[in-house]
């Protein structure tokens, strides 16, 4: 991906750690920058090394770099034919495998990682982990996580202080897969209630979690998770907003005035359409003269910017708040923020309509829908998403429509 001049823009490897890539749970509940990879398993000294293996850590390192620049495509060819040639290099196996996990083909990573255990399966935690993001069968995943964590306390036990902070993430994605097992397992016969033997190995794992990071909004977040799959909401709120005031501060680095707030706070377009939100000549005439009129009395408020969880972490945040918060305020300002950021996500663009129909703003909901709608259709046609995934986004919205159009006829009916 070019930078703002034409250069490319440097990534960091698989080595180094995530970057965006496709995989869901660790992403999802990580901090930003997601997972590391474990250096001290594939960047050895290489003193003493021979010329055969100095060699083959040269070629890896080239492919990395290839990745790091956004050259994707070379970057894997080349550790595939590394691979193809080393077939039995664990390093090799190792670093393929977490480069396609990352930007290649979900079959072809399951494949190579599969491989990479089969290779090395008392070390290097992180296959492990990435099997357990990207295994459909729940239980296997489950199983892959917890191996994975294991061998990384195996590791801090032995004083590799590179994964510590990696701990707190490991143990509740282990947690969210627990609970996402006995969805699986109770979900087919209406039995949907979290046992006690289940809880207690969840409040465990979360135990570990805080201990391992008392700062991290983690834990917490899964605990209220796991209170409302127990439906004790009440509970669950408390512990989401706990979480949330870990990482959702206020900071004094961005001031704005009422007018930037106006501005900040005005309807999105759709893709590739004038601003429909837009002023006239006239009204932003009207605003600079109020605003030059007011300046010694301006308010000023602190942005909330810069969060050190995730985008998916603050996504999943606001799904939550709708299903345990009375008000969809809160949900509604973290999703318009995800927006700021990145406005061609089509599932942040559903959850800001479903939380507009959830506060019975249904205007704001049908403008958003459309904005969705359009964005979907996009997304087909330029291949961002896949035809299936685009039809189905392209379905809820409609459902959400017809649901919204329904409630108005019958608001208009009882007004007769």
């Amino acid at each position: 991906m070019g930078g703002a001049n034409g250069k490319s823009k440097k990534k960091k490897s698989p080595r180094d750690g995530k970057s965006g890539g496709k995989s869901a749970n660790y992403k999802k509940t990580g901090m930003k920058g997601g997972m590391s990879g474990d250096k001290n398993a594939t960047n050895k000294n290489t003193n003493g090394k021979s010329s055969t293996a100095r060699a083959l850590e040269t070629q890896i390192e080239s492919a990395l770099t290839h990745i790091s620049y956004d050259r994707i495509e070379q970057g894997l060819l080349e550790l595939k034919d590394i691979c193809k040639k080393n077939s039995t290099n664990v390093d090799a196996l190792e670093t393929y495998a977490y480069a396609l996990a990352e930007y290649g083909d979900q079959e072809e990573a399951l494949d190579a990682l599969r491989d990479a255990a089969k290779a090395n399966p008392d070390s290097g935690y992180e296959k492990f982990m990435y099997l357990g993001q990207l295994l459909d069968d729940g239980k296997a995943a489950t199983a892959c996580t917890k191996k994975g964590l294991d061998l990384l306390e195996e590791q801090m036990k032995k004083g590799d202080a590179s994964v510590a902070d990696r701990h707190c993430s490991a143990c509740c994605a282990l947690a969210e897969q627990i609970l996402g097992c006995r969805d699986e397992e109770d979900g087919m016969d209406g039995d949907n209630a979290v046992d006690d033997e289940t809880a207690k190995a969840v409040e465990e794992l979360l135990k570990r979690a805080q201990q391992s990071d008392k700062e991290s909004a983690e834990p917490m977040q899964v605990l209220a998770c796991l209170r409302n799959e127990q439906g004790k909401k009440d509970e669950a709120l408390k512990y989401l907003r706990e979480s949330i005031a870990k990482w959702r501060k206020p900071m004094q680095l961005v001031q704005e005035t009422k007018k930037e707030r106006d501005i900040y706070e005005r309807k999105r377009p759709a893709p590739g359409t004038k601003d429909y939100a837009s002023s006239s000549e006239d009204d932003v005439e009207k605003e600079e003269k109020e605003e030059k009129d007011d300046d010694d009395d301006e308010e000023y408020t602190p942005r909330f910017q810069d969060y050190e969880v995730s985008f998916e972490f603050r996504f999943e945040t606001a799904k939550l708040l709708l299903e345990i918060d009375t008000s969809a305020a809160l949900a509604i300002e973290i999703l318009e923020e995800l927006l700021e950021e990145r406005d061609g996500i089509v599932d942040v663009w559903y959850l800001l309509a479903y939380a507009h129909y959830g506060a019975n703003e249904l205007d704001d909901s049908l403008e958003i829908i459309e904005i969705g709608e359009k964005l979907a259709a996009k997304s087909k046609d330029t291949g961002v998403l896949q035809e299936d995934e685009a039809e189905g986004a392209l379905m809820n919205f409609a459902e959400l429509k017809h649901v919204i159009e329904e409630v108005r006829r019958e608001c208009d009916e009882q007004v007769k």
